[in-house]
């Protein structure tokens, strides 16, 4: 059982090697959350186009479809801590040539999507090192409160950033936004170099090594294998192809539906922000496994119920508070999903397979976004959107009957 209430998130927050890391990656998402932003308006400013805002989507988030995998085998084979350290200091290299780009007054709309790709790559390749920290540095009995922190942290900056984008590209302009988005980079850094972690605590078990494929595809096998991470995966695909991309389209729905510009996007982004936040500290809360996998689809029941209700609306301010409602499922469904998955996984396998939730959770987005953002060329934002919904809740009907034999398949790997 999951330690629950407020004493389960004062006890996760005592242990040392989580404080750290929290406090560092707490600043550094600021900063990621400044440069999305960022990047999104100045890709809005330069073309006007919703299908360059997908396409700016997929060069970000599409790497991990692609490379999530590969991370995932570099995860259960090297030292996470190094591969961490190492996409970051990458990206911030990134950073700074596109402010650089940006503030000489030479970027164009090509450079903004390649360096955002070349960010995507790097980030794909640590992410599943990222993923497996959490049951190194925290107690099992502390697990799930932990990830639900870090969805708060994470939401909250999307609620900081934003907001302090705004500000930013409001007075000195986006390359201002790229420039703090690099420093930021340094805490996180600083952090991970500073965690203090047994051997193997910092990688699986020592192996035979073999091809990077076979790894792949172990992780893979055990996932389709297992009858209760099948059908909440399944869950997952639909909600982050169907649902998830309205977060990337958001430039278009502030300019275009609401007429807002960006203090209109950032306050959308913002929303989706401060929904996160509540059902972050909402499920850290949560007592106990055998619920993960209900609570994760009942997140994307709400997700898809808030989403339609902001494309059916004329008022923004009605639009914005059912962005807080996507932003509370969003989060219902990421967490209880990726806690089901560490329940079931052991240390050997835990980078591929959470190499598979990213993949997911990241990537998935990037399609969905390309798609919707191509249909809304011709027929506007709002019918692709709902559409889209629609088709979610058709398989989250289909899904909801096996809740109950997904949670009684719910036992830890030995």
């Amino acid at each position: 059982m999951s330690t629950a209430g407020l004493s389960g998130i004062r006890q996760t927050l005592r242990q040392p090697n989580y404080r750290r890391y929290i406090s560092g990656n707490s600043v550094s998402l600021v900063g990621t959350w400044m440069q999305k932003i960022a990047a999104g308006w100045l890709t809005w400013e330069l073309t006007h186009s919703p299908a360059w805002l997908g396409i700016l989507a997929l060069a970000t988030l599409f790497p991990s479809v692609v490379l999530g995998p590969i991370g995932g085998a570099l995860a259960d084979r090297f030292d996470r801590i190094r591969i961490m350290i190492s996409a970051q200091a990458s990206a911030m290299v990134f950073a700074l040539i596109l402010f650089i780009l940006t503030a000489s007054g030479s970027v164009t709309v090509e450079a903004v999507v390649f360096l955002n790709l070349c960010t995507g790559a790097v980030i794909a390749l640590g992410q599943a090192s990222r993923l497996a920290l959490p049951p190194s540095i925290v107690p099992a009995q502390n697990l799930t409160t932990a990830i639900a922190i870090n969805s708060m942290i994470f939401n909250t900056a999307r609620f900081v950033g934003p907001l302090a984008a705004g500000v930013v590209i409001d007075y000195w302009g986006v390359q201002v936004a790229f420039a703090i988005n690099a420093v930021t980079y340094l805490a996180l850094i600083a952090a991970l170099a500073s965690l203090k972690l047994e051997p193997d605590q910092r990688r699986a078990k020592p192996r035979r090594p073999r091809p990077i494929l076979s790894d792949i595809s172990e992780g893979i096998i055990f996932v389709y294998n297992h009858p209760a991470a099948r059908p909440v995966l399944t869950m997952l695909i639909v909600s982050a192809f169907c649902l998830r991309p309205i977060s990337e389209l958001l430039p278009g729905l502030a300019d275009d539906v609401f007429g807002r510009g960006v203090d209109g996007f950032a306050a959308l982004t913002a929303g989706f922000g401060v929904g996160a936040i509540g059902g972050g500290l909402w499920m850290a809360q949560r007592g106990g496994r055998d619920e993960l996998p209900k609570l994760a689809l009942l997140g994307s029941l709400i997700t898809l119920a808030g989403i339609l209700g902001m494309i059916s609306t004329l008022s923004f301010m009605a639009a914005l508070a059912f962005t807080v409602v996507s932003g509370f499922g969003l989060v219902m469904t990421g967490v209880g999903t990726q806690s089901t998955l560490q329940f079931l996984v052991d240390g050997d396998l835990r980078g591929r397979v959470l190499s598979l939730y990213g993949v997911i959770f990241v990537g998935g987005p990037a399609l969905g976004a390309l798609a919707l953002g191509g249909l809304a060329e011709t027929i506007g934002l709002r019918w692709p959107i709902g559409g889209a919904a629609l088709l979610a809740f058709a398989v989250w009907v289909s899904i909801w009957p096996k809740r109950r034999s997904i949670t009684a398949a719910m036992t830890p790997t030995p």
